[in-house]
């Protein structure tokens, strides 16, 4: 499964706005442009530990992820490569 492709519906799932995934490019503000709101980002937070079998401990987080969409897929990526291959080979 292309991990860009369910990143970006998770994200649309979650926009304020009706935004279509060709829409968001790697500049784009989830925050700003999208109009997440706290809800919407504690939400999506947890779709995306569930989705790709991640933790995201907010904490560890030496950028604001959801500032940019690039931040976020570079993120979800290298979260994604430190997992074992038995568990990331399932996304």
């Amino acid at each position: 499964m292309n991990v860009e492709r369910l990143l970006l519906d998770l994200i649309v799932q979650h926009a304020a706005v009706p935004i279509a995934q060709e829409e968001i490019v790697e500049e784009t503000d989830l925050i700003q442009d999208l109009g997440l709101d706290s809800i919407a980002i504690v939400n999506l937070l947890a779709d995306l530990e569930e989705t790709f079998h991640i933790e995201i401990n907010v904490q560890e987080l030496e950028r604001p992820i959801l500032n940019r969409y690039q931040w976020l897929k570079e993120y979800v990526l290298s979260k994604l490569e430190s997992l074992p291959s038995e568990r990331s080979g399932s996304v």
